[in-house]
């Protein structure tokens, strides 16, 4: 073990860490955080597809099926928060670990079980592994980029998702020309399990998680090796204060202790109405459209706008946050999506202003959802980053559990479709007024990089 009064923050680490190249350890983690993140991708988009034969074999009807859905969503909301701790206790990779394999064995009891409660309780703890490797999946990669790259890394990582979904909608989709639902949901379940093999042989922990927690030298030195670094990158200046008490002991409510508690709510809440706003676009927006004019393929057309738009810009909108700031990219690209929100109500039947408005909601929405992220990973301390991610994660997770239902209330109404865009542009309109709220106060309090 090192000597924890010589290493205490890793500061100092990080500052080398900056200045050095990127090494192929760090792409390393990166291309495997972003595999993880890509399960949960796959498993959303398959269990779409595959749900209407599902509930015709199981002899389901709407409620029961839609029960699934939200019990899928309640597991991913609780997961979420749990291994957020866990990562920050345990370490990131030992969360990844339990997560990814608690989501391959419930994949595959979803395509055996016999009855609608084994399957209730499969989706549940699929749901709880597959939205607990956020958390410590985008801890990791913060933790291993340089801090030019970081937010960048962040949002190619939480890209994942989307790219899961555009894959895992494809692989179900030929699977189902020559093969029943079961196998679609065979093969996303060895697709976890040759997943959960790279990262046990492949993925290191993060070096600012075993410096935080004292130091495991064979390990440190192993990874120092592989970044072309030594001991004296862990070595803090003399002048470097010690990291405070409160941030170095993590849990469950580490978060929201002292100047971090208004950031923490105002992170979750941004969180919240941006996943309402992307998971009705995923949901409700085909069935929408077709109520009112257009066809099933050309609804089609119109999601697959929303996500290509969304999948595009992830890739890029943490370099866009680490350039110019927080203030000036998400708080504008959350009103614009607003504006593009409300715009499908007077867009009609029209097919191409459909699909622009729909595009560019995927645009300013999904750099309002990678941005959030990469704040999260800029906002925490090593000792609680993890913890923090998760309940971001799960505050957007109760959000894809809450909206889809109200606005089937408001469907079932009747409601004109004009209102009913308007009133959904509401939540990326009050995601983009949180936003400025949370730069202002971090900015009051000292908080460098929004």
């Amino acid at each position: 073990m090192l000597d924890t009064a010589t290493v205490t923050s890793g500061s100092a680490f990080q500052e080398r860490l900056d200045e050095g190249r990127l090494r192929a350890v760090q792409i390393r983690v990166f291309v495997l955080c972003m595999l993880v993140t890509m399960l949960d991708g796959i498993d959303n988009q398959s269990i779409g597809v595959v749900a209407p034969l599902m509930s015709k074999d199981l002899g389901l009807d709407k409620t029961a099926l839609g029960s699934i859905f939200s019990v899928t969503q309640i597991g991913a909301t609780v997961g979420a928060l749990l291994f957020g701790v866990v990562g920050d206790r345990f370490g990131r990779k030992t969360a990844i670990m339990i997560c990814v394999s608690v989501m391959t064995v419930f994949t595959l009891l979803t395509a055996v079980v016999p009855t609608f409660e084994l399957l209730m309780i499969s989706r549940f703890f699929a749901g709880l592994g597959l939205a607990g490797v956020f958390s410590s999946a985008l801890a990791i990669t913060s933790e291993f980029a340089p801090g030019r790259l970081r937010g960048t890394m962040v949002s190619i990582v939480y890209a994942g998702y989307p790219a899961g979904a555009a894959l895992g909608g494809i692989m179900a989709a030929a699977i189902l020309t020559s093969h029943d639902w079961r196998t679609v949901l065979y093969i996303a379940a060895l697709m976890g399990a040759i997943t959960l093999i790279l990262v046990v042989g492949w993925l290191p922990e993060s070096i600012r998680y075993l410096i935080s927690k004292g130091g495991r030298s064979a390990n440190l030195d192993r990874l120092l090796g592989q970044l072309d670094l030594d001991r004296s990158a862990l070595a803090e200046p003399k002048n470097e204060a010690a990291a405070p008490t409160s941030e170095r002991a993590g849990g469950f409510w580490s978060v929201f202790r002292n100047d971090l508690a208004p950031l923490t709510v105002l992170l979750c809440i941004i969180n919240l109405f941006i996943s309402a706003t992307t998971k009705i676009m995923v949901v409700w927006f085909p069935t929408i459209l077709t109520e009112h004019g257009l066809t099933v393929s050309q609804a089609a057309l119109a999601q697959a706008a929303f996500n290509i738009g969304c999948l595009a810009i992830m890739m890029i909108a943490g370099w866009l946050v680490d350039r110019f700031g927080s203030l000036r990219i998400v708080a504008p690209a959350l009103a614009l999506g607003g504006v593009c929100v409300a715009a499908l109500g007077v867009a009609g039947s029209s097919l191409p202003m459909v699909m622009i408005a729909a595009a560019l909601i995927g645009v300013f929405v999904g750099t309002g959802a990678a941005g959030a992220q990469a704040m999260a990973t800029r906002l925490f301390p090593v000792s609680s980053r993890s913890t923090g991610v998760g309940w971001c994660t799960s505050s957007g997770r109760f959000g894809q559990m809450l909206s889809p239902m109200l606005i089937g209330i408001v469907l079932a109404g009747g409601t004109n479709i004009a209102y009913v865009f308007t009133g959904l542009a509401f939540a990326p309109w009050l995601a983009a007024a949180f936003a400025v709220a949370f730069v202002v106060v971090a900015r009051r309090k000292g908080r460098k990089g929004f």
